[in-house]
């Protein structure tokens, strides 16, 4: 919104002078945007990663596995 009015301002600007500054600060603004922007898909990048580890932990504590073996044997005899 305030990059509009920035634009806005720059092409109404009476002069070369003035159009130049609301320029550059129109380049301010975007440059803060972006890496406003790049800070928020770094961020976005960082919980989705998480999420995928919690999600990969969670398969392996749900894989279970089922060994049968003999632990020892008794006999017995009726006389």
């Amino acid at each position: 919104r305030e990059i509009k009015e920035v634009r806005r301002s720059a092409a109404t600007a009476p002069t070369l002078e003035e159009k130049l500054s609301w320029q550059k600060q129109q380049r301010e603004l975007e440059g803060k945007r972006g890496k406003l922007r790049r800070e928020l898909f770094a961020r976005q990048d960082e919980v989705e990663a998480k999420r995928n580890d919690l999600i990969s932990q969670l398969e392996v504590q749900l894989q279970q596995r089922v060994e049968e073996r003999t632990l020892f044997t008794v006999g017995w005899e009726l006389l």
